[in-house]
C-alpha cells in the first residue's frame, strides 16, 4: 500500500510541476500555431488554461503513479535488491527504459523539442524512478 501512495504523491508532484510549464508553452505557441490560436483565442485567461491543464495532468499523472506503485509493489516482493542509486534496481531500470523508449524516438524527429523532451524525460525518470521507491520505504513496513 505504501508503494501505491508513493506513486500517487509522485504523480501529483509531477502534475504540479508540469502545469505552469505547459500553460506558458501553450500561450507562447499561440503566436506561431494556427491550431493553438483557434483553440486558445486572444484574451483567453492563462489561469483558466492552467486550471484545465492541471485537472488533466492531475488525473493522468496520479493514475500513472498509482499503476507504477502497483508495479513497484509487485517487483518489491519478487526482487527487492537495490542498485542504480535506488532501493529497487529492477523498477528503476524499467522506468529508465520506458522513458528512453518514449523520449528518444520523439527527440530524433522533433529537433526543436529535443531539450524540452530531455528535460521532461529526466524529470519523469527522477520522480518515478528514484523518488518513488524511497518514498515507499517511508510507509508502514
Amino acid at each position: 500500500m505504501a508503494e501505491v501512495m508513493a506513486g500517487f504523491v509522485c504523480g501529483y508532484a509531477l502534475a504540479v510541476i508540469v502545469t505552469p510549464v505547459a500553460a506558458l508553452t501553450l500561450v507562447r505557441a499561440r503566436l506561431t500555431s494556427q491550431t493553438v490560436r483557434t483553440a486558445l483565442p486572444e484574451g483567453t485567461s492563462l489561469v483558466a488554461v492552467s486550471v484545465l491543464l492541471h485537472t488533466a495532468a492531475f488525473l493522468v499523472c496520479t493514475a500513472l503513479g498509482i499503476l507504477l506503485g502497483l508495479l513497484l509493489a509487485g517487483l518489491e516482493s519478487r526482487s527487492p535488491s537495490g542498485g542504480l542509486g535506488s532501493p529497487n534496481q529492477v523498477f528503476t531500470a524499467f522506468i529508465l527504459a520506458a522513458t528512453a523508449v518514449a523520449v528518444v524516438p520523439m527527440g530524433v524527429y522533433a529537433v526543436r523539442l529535443r531539450v524540452p523532451l530531455l528535460a521532461g524525460g529526466l524529470l519523469f525518470a527522477g520522480i518515478f524512478g528514484w523518488l518513488m521507491p524511497y518514498l515507499a520505504l517511508w510507509g508502514p513496513g
